[in-house]
């Protein structure tokens, strides 16, 4: 059987964020391919990666590479003419939208021997491409890491608005399953969308150690300084957990907020204002907005504004974020929506105390190993702050640190791989 799996998001000149990282640890699976063979009923799998560049970690006879001489319109026109003209079995999206290219060739033509023709009681294996020279359809399978831009829609772009809803659109339309990696995503898409319960299949991320011995278990010997890892964006609720910090700098000055992540460019213009709030002054902003911009071409640019307490590093690497994690004293992950939250779990990993927000899927992925905020009040989220790193050393906060060291041990990447494949390759009963 051939699955093709769209690898775009994998290739080594993107600066990757928790949704492309889940795409190349699922594609790493995919290559290593070693689970139960008998889970699969035997069956023979031909993976296709379909990319705009070579991927050096991928298997060269594995990869396709598909030429475009535009920065754009790769997925939309290129890809959409290779699945059109060279339809595999299976198609997989594990990160980037579809080509919408697809719907227009899956509704009724004229020509019945050529075209697939779709009505309201078609049968979702049904929905597909048009079969080529005999060749059987497609069956489309997609992930959808969440749909806050329904839930939030005041903080996307117009075109940002439109992209997305059509691509959850199509998905609905074509494809046979959609995989989400929580059940708080799952029922997002069942309040706001149409897409039917039997379609969508929740499937946990996994996690990779990342610790590698670094882990400090002696607290008192970590800098006083808390973490957020992720991008610098309002729907991160950021403006929040600035302020909060503020409340909490008043009483311990001593401390420092640390953002690793690329600022957003919408998110720039509130920058003035917010860390206004902390102590910082204008000048200090507009320099690490300044120091951001030099970032993307050295990475080695270092924000920071010593007068308020509050850090920016913009853009970081794995080796970085594994220094900020050893060395840190908490980790604050206080988003509004999230669709996984992949920051606890390196938090986990590390040993530090997690501040997160009392949202359905961080709750999910953290139960009962973080202290819970609300993510609108301020006051809440500096009292969390001050119970993670106050309160360190003190029998419960242990036990929650001890508590998602354990929880790390229930999930993998193989497992999350392997109930997607048996999906893909029809076998209904994963082991």
């Amino acid at each position: 059987m051939t699955i093709g799996i769209d690898a775009s998001r994998s290739i080594a000149t993107i600066q990757k964020t928790g949704v492309e990282k889940v795409s190349d640890e699922l594609l790493r699976q995919f290559v290593n391919f070693q689970f139960p063979i008998s889970n699969f009923q035997n069956k023979e799998i031909n993976f296709i990666f379909y990319t705009p560049k070579k991927i050096f970690w991928l298997p060269k006879e594995n990869q396709k590479v598909l030429h475009w001489p535009f920065n754009f319109f790769w997925t939309q026109i290129r890809l959409a003419g290779e699945l059109i003209f060279h339809p595999p079995k299976a198609m997989f999206f594990p990160v980037h939208t579809m080509p919408l290219f697809l719907i227009i060739f899956s509704f009724p033509l004229s020509h019945k021997k050529l075209w697939h023709r779709i009505s309201p009681t078609t049968p979702a294996r049904e929905l597909a491409t048009p079969p080529q020279g005999g060749r059987e359809r497609t069956h489309y399978y997609k992930i959808i890491h969440d749909i806050a831009f329904k839930k939030q829609p005041h903080l996307y772009s117009f075109k940002q608005k439109i992209i997305l809803n059509l691509d959850l659109w199509l998905a609905e339309k074509l494809c046979v399953k959609i995989f989400v990696p929580s059940e708080a995503v799952r029922d997002d898409l069942l309040k706001y969308t149409k897409i039917k319960p039997e379609k969508i299949m929740v499937t946990p991320w996994g996690y990779n150690p990342k610790n590698y011995g670094l882990r400090i278990t002696d607290y008192g010997l970590r800098k006083k300084q808390i973490l957020y890892l992720g991008r610098v964006e309002e729907k991160k609720n950021i403006s929040n957990l600035i302020k909060a910090f503020g409340i909490f700098y008043e009483k311990h000055p001593d401390y420092k907020l640390v953002l690793a992540g690329k600022i957003e460019e919408r998110f720039k213009n509130n920058i003035f204002s917010v860390i206004a709030r902390v102590a910082c002054s204008a000048t200090a902003a507009d320099r690490a907005i300044q120091k951001q911009k030099q970032k993307e071409l050295d990475p080695r640019v270092k924000i920071e504004d010593d007068s308020g307490g509050v850090e920016f590093l913009g853009y970081i690497s794995e080796d970085k974020k594994r220094e900020l994690l050893s060395e840190s004293a908490a980790l604050a992950l206080v988003s509004k929506e999230e669709g996984f939250g992949f920051p606890i779990l390196e938090a986990f990993d590390f040993g530090l105390p997690v501040v997160a927000s009392d949202i359905p899927v961080l709750r999910e992925i953290g139960a009962d190993a973080c202290v819970y905020v609300n993510p609108d009040s301020l006051e809440d989220i500096a009292r969390g702050l001050e119970t993670a790193v106050v309160e360190t050393h003190c029998n419960a906060s242990l036990q929650k640190i001890e508590k998602g060291h354990e929880r790390l041990k229930k999930i993998s990447w193989q497992k999350t791989a392997e109930k997607i494949l048996t999906e893909i390759l029809g076998n209904k009963n994963p082991s």
